[in-house]
């Protein structure tokens, strides 16, 4: 069959050109043709492990915070008064009951003299008017004295009963205020600060002294609002005095005063210690770790060098894959949500189902739907949990 002029004048031309320009116009033709000398892009050598599925791990949390005694008080005298005596200096340590300090009586001690003298004309009136009305009750039943006259002495008698009641109650209102005049303690401690000295003149609620309970102590902590839960449900508190950083002390959340500070927006929580050996004393500062274990069901844990971050926070990791019509294998990137870290690892709490391989060695310039070889390595692993 004989070529067409079309034909001809193409072959004419290509003949025409240099023979550079000819090799290179086939170069190119034969390239365009699958399956032929060209081959195709190379898969990339990658190290993948397998993500694995566990439980939930422990998580920890670490604050600072202070001893504080359960109870401290300002003693103030009950009365006003002198200064006679004032037995403690700060520092002492007082049993309960015990007096600390004792005001001038003196004249409250006068006052109840002359009450327990009136008690006594008080008493022999009483005595004189109830022997009137005995003698004149018979002769009133008789007629052989007025009605209204027996009457009155009967009256005359209830108002000596009546003075007599109100002078004993003044007795014992005198008795307690000479009680006022000493200061007792309320509870066992140890005097913190003492606030006068013998021979001054205190006023009624002024500070006289500070007991502060020792043999219980709070370790109190601000817990920031987003610790709040988790430390509610904690499973496990320990905490390390500053003093003594090679001794820790077990704890149990004693309460959690549920009103916040409004400017480091954080909350009151109380720790109960368990210190036999009486360690911690008020105002020592230290170290409370309040352990954990979230309640939102399995996680998967992968390497750290197999996370991928962006800038605005998000992360991914590559997966391996078998390719579509059984191609060899490919990467697919998968968007995962993080929680924590575990030494070595992290835990996804979402994106992955564990028993993906995941990419852990040349995952840096990958692309989606990339061929790839592979070589499965065993990854790192540690299980000391640390905080979120």
């Amino acid at each position: 069959m004989m070529p067409t002029v079309s034909a001809r004048l193409a072959l004419i031309s290509c003949c025409s050109r240099p023979l550079p320009v000819v090799a290179m116009s086939l170069a190119i033709f034969l390239g365009a043709i699958p399956g032929e000398s060209m081959s195709a892009e190379q898969p990339v050598p990658v190290e993948v492990v397998t993500a694995k599925l566990s439980e939930e791990v422990d998580r920890e949390v670490s604050l600072t915070g202070t001893v504080t005694s359960q109870r401290r008080a300002r003693l103030s005298a009950r009365t006003d008064g002198l200064v006679q005596d004032l037995a403690v200096d700060a520092g002492s340590v007082v049993e309960e009951g015990e007096v600390l300090m004792k005001l001038d009586p003196r004249l409250s001690e006068i006052e109840l003299e002359l009450v327990r003298a009136e008690i006594e004309a008080a008493e022999v009136q009483l005595a004189d008017a109830r022997r009137r009305v005995e003698e004149v009750k018979e002769l009133a039943e008789t007629g052989g004295f007025a009605k209204s006259q027996a009457e009155t002495l009967e009256s005359n008698l209830r108002i000596r009963e009546a003075e007599l009641k109100r002078l004993r109650v003044r007795e014992e209102e005198q008795r307690e205020r000479i009680e006022r005049h000493q200061l007792v303690a309320p509870f066992p401690g140890v005097i913190g600060r003492k606030f006068s000295e013998a021979g001054e003149w205190v006023d009624t609620g002024t500070p006289v002294l500070e007991l502060v309970e020792i043999d219980r102590v709070w370790f109190d902590l601000q817990v920031p609002q987003e610790f709040l839960a988790p430390v509610r449900d904690a499973k496990g508190v320990t905490v390390t005095l500053d003093a003594y950083p090679d001794r820790p002390i077990d704890a149990a959340i004693a309460v959690t005063v549920p009103v916040k500070d409004e400017v480091s927006r954080t909350f009151l929580t109380r720790l109960n210690l368990e210190d036999p050996d009486g360690l911690a004393a008020p105002g020592m500062s230290g170290e409370a770790v309040i352990t954990w274990r979230p309640s939102t069901g399995s996680t998967v844990k992968v390497p750290r060098d197999a996370v991928v971050r962006f800038p605005d926070g998000s992360a991914k990791v590559w997966t391996v894959v078998e390719g579509e019509g059984g191609n060899g294998l490919e990467v697919r990137p998968r968007e995962i949500r993080l929680s924590g870290a575990l030494g070595e690892l992290v835990e996804v709490v979402e994106g992955l189902a564990g028993g993906e391989r995941v990419v852990v060695r040349g995952n840096e310039g990958l692309r989606e739907g990339q061929a790839v070889t592979l070589r499965e390595v065993e990854p790192k692993s540690t299980e000391a949990s640390v905080a979120p």
